[in-house]
């Protein structure tokens, strides 16, 4: 399984890295899953650019479910949402700095492929993609806290990527607020209970100062939110707890 921020650097280069072509470009076909591949592949050979040998260039074809049930099938959702692709069935163009335009293939001609050149020069080209990239990141972070095994080397890889999305240029202050409640605090959380399995020590303290940290930080973004609130909430269960079981030690 690859870990978000692993993904993250080369998403925008995983189609260009898969599909070598003759001109430069590389092509994949994003369809629906149910859809005739038959008749899918037969229409875009018509429209393709071809090689030397006056061939379509190679194109790869990838289907995407209507819901994700595993973290496999919601990184392809990821690489899909990165590239630009919001309507199905469609065509991504990629360079060696990655997908650059998204067509669909509805009435899609060769002279359309060929336009779609000029938006690999798009002033915006590059920002418009590390938007892409942080909301494709951002789905995935919460697919993979939704089906992966919470392994010790996953939760850290989590934390991991939690942090690597905080820091993100989109990342705003929601946002910032969102995964820091419902990813970080309790994958923090997670660690916290698994090391504390047998005994408390100081790493599990440190563990536990942590993930309080983490909480109060998502508070504090905006108090008054309702994620401020529902973080207001769990911050005074979580010292009820804690004064609860001091009672005990």
């Amino acid at each position: 399984m690859h870990t978000l921020g692993h993904l993250l650097r080369n998403l925008l280069l995983t189609t260009a890295i898969l599909l070598p072509s003759a001109v430069g470009e590389t092509y994949t076909v994003y369809i629906p899953e149910g859809t005739n591949l038959t008749n899918v592949v037969h229409a875009v050979r018509k429209v393709l650019p071809r090689d030397e040998q006056q061939q379509p260039v190679a194109c790869e074809f990838k289907t995407l479910p209507y819901k994700c049930r595993n973290s496999k099938q919601a990184e392809v959702q990821a690489e899909a949402m990165a590239a630009g692709v919001t309507h199905l069935p469609c065509l991504v163009i990629a360079d060696d700095q990655g997908p650059f335009a998204t067509l669909m293939l509805r009435g899609l001609k060769r002279a359309d492929i060929k336009k779609a050149a000029e938006q690999a020069t798009a002033a915006d080209r590059y920002e418009k993609a590390k938007r892409r990239e942080f909301n494709a990141g951002l789905y995935l972070l919460f697919a993979r806290c939704e089906y992966e095994e919470k392994t010790p080397e996953t939760l850290s890889e989590l934390v991991n990527e939690c942090h690597i999305l905080l820091s993100h240029d989109e990342c705003s202050k929601e946002l910032q607020q969102l995964i820091g409640l419902r990813c970080l605090y309790p994958l923090l959380m997670k660690q916290y209970a698994i090391g504390h399995q047998g005994a408390h020590t100081p790493e599990t303290e440190a563990k536990l100062l942590e993930a309080i940290a983490a909480l109060e930080q998502a508070r504090d973004i905006a108090p008054d939110s309702a994620l401020g609130k529902r973080a207001h909430d769990e911050r005074h269960r979580l010292r009820m707890a804690r004064r609860k079981a001091r009672q005990y030690e």
